[in-house]
């Protein structure tokens, strides 16, 4: 039998400044930190490059995001922000439990001047969504209703991706319509 994960666990970004992402994924996201950790002088573990960690959750889990600080000998104060496009990390998704949290979310995001990159529906998932960037230039994907996949494992058809309105979108249209399209192709 193969070995299969339950889960994917957290995600480690390196940044510039911990508490200012704290703080970011406080205001926004509504996480909460779990604890802050300096790592030893001795070069242990993560500590070979990293100089200290916070570790922020969404629920009872201990950390559903690793924030770290790199020791400034690997990385100094002025080294450029995360790229705009290259290889690694390309984006970070969140799963909004409503559409008014989406709107919410979007609506204090852009009024207090975050970034924000797009609006979306359609492709793959078939969720309404919008990204944004963190304060060191990582994608960030919101979304809600995102397709679940049925017994017969294979996905539902979908529109191609196309760029929205998020304050005008009509998310029970779209709800009402997908289940449709559903129902058609299961017939």
């Amino acid at each position: 039998m193969q070995t299969r994960v339950a889960r994917l666990g957290h995600i480690g970004l390196t940044v510039r400044d911990i508490d200012r992402t704290v703080a970011f994924y406080e205001r926004y996201l509504g996480m909460r930190l779990t604890e802050k950790f300096e790592y030893p002088e001795e070069k242990i573990g993560h500590g070979v490059a990293v100089a200290a960690g916070a570790f922020i959750r969404c629920d009872v889990t201990h950390h559903e995001l690793s924030i770290f600080r790199m020791r400034k000998d690997i990385l100094p104060d002025d080294a450029p922000d995360a790229p705009r496009y290259g290889f690694g990390l390309h984006h970070i998704a969140f799963e909004l439990a409503s559409p008014q949290d989406l709107l919410d979310l979007f609506v204090k995001m852009r009024d207090d001047g975050v970034e924000i990159v797009n609006c979306r529906k359609g492709g793959p998932g078939n969720q309404p969504r919008f990204y944004a960037r963190d304060p060191d230039g990582n994608l960030l994907e919101f979304y809600w209703g995102i397709d679940k996949i049925g017994w017969e494992g294979k996905p539902r058809p979908y529109d191609p991706i196309q760029e929205i309105d998020l304050l005008a979108f009509d998310f029970d249209a779209f709800a009402q319509k997908r289940e449709a399209d559903a129902g058609r192709a299961r017939a």
